[in-house]
């Protein structure tokens, strides 16, 4: 009797752990850039766009009222912000807030704080110098405004430093490069260029980049590898003008 019952225990528990479901896979990022017509400006410190950003990302209504000069924002179920041209008082729920600087109207665009507003509504902001970008986290969507920039650069945002990556893998982030073509390639722990693909980016400024890259890992190359994305000057010389790189672990099967 106590080995049948002992059988019967071990076939609920091996059951049990039979129809247990895999673990959910983390969802990746997914970057993206936010586009505006007329370019974001920097005004005592703060980043202004036109409100139409705000409306067409955020899920935001916008009413321009003319006759008072002011601007209307508000997202279904949460606060509402009157924003005055000219004025550095806004009203969020009826409530005076100061700004930093006054909203504006440039080439027919009504300029508005973005961090002011980004966190009105819980958003979170940060602003990376290096990359002279404004980032935005929404869900599991990230947004990247890049701002007016001189300087070339390179940097990868996905996959992260020591990820397991397979072959089809997408590579992301953000660059500058005003003199040339960007080039994404794999390598691996001798430098040897497993998988290579180009792929396009803003000038001017640093704008996000996404591309899926292939390579082929050979039976006697070891699992540490580096994805390497960089940009040499156009003028044919082979001369790097912006480089980054990560150490991944490859593997050989999709």
């Amino acid at each position: 009797m106590r080995v049948s019952l002992f059988l019967f225990v071990i076939v609920c528990v091996a059951g049990s752990l039979a129809q247990t479901p895999p673990p959910a896979q983390p969802q990746r990022p997914i970057y993206t850039a936010l586009v505006t017509d007329v370019e974001p400006q920097i005004v005592a410190g703060r980043t202004f766009v036109p409100v139409a950003v705000i409306a067409r990302e955020f899920g935001a209504t916008v009413t321009w009222v003319p006759e008072m000069q002011r601007v209307h924002i508000a997202r279904a179920s949460e606060r509402t912000i009157i924003l005055t041209i000219g004025t550095r008082t806004a009203l969020v729920d009826g409530q005076p807030a100061t700004l930093d600087a006054a909203p504006f109207i440039t080439r027919g665009r009504t300029m508005v704080p973005l961090r002011f507003i980004a966190e009105t509504y819980r958003i979170p902001v940060t602003y990376d110098g290096v990359t002279r970008t404004v980032r935005l986290t929404r869900a599991n969507r990230h947004y990247v405004l890049p701002l007016p920039s001189f300087k070339a650069g390179v940097v990868i945002a996905d996959p992260r430093p020591g990820e397991l990556v397979r072959t089809g893998l997408r590579v992301q982030g953000v660059a500058n490069v005003y003199e040339g073509a960007l080039i994404i390639e794999v390598r691996d722990s001798g430098g040897r260029v497993l998988g290579r693909t180009i792929a396009t980016a803003g000038m001017g400024g640093f704008y996000p980049f996404s591309t899926v890259i292939y390579y082929n890992l050979p039976s006697d190359d070891p699992s540490n590898g580096r994805i390497v994305v960089y940009s040499q000057n156009g003028r044919g010389d082979g001369k790097i003008l912006a480089e980054d790189s990560v150490p991944v672990v490859l593997a050989s099967t999709i």
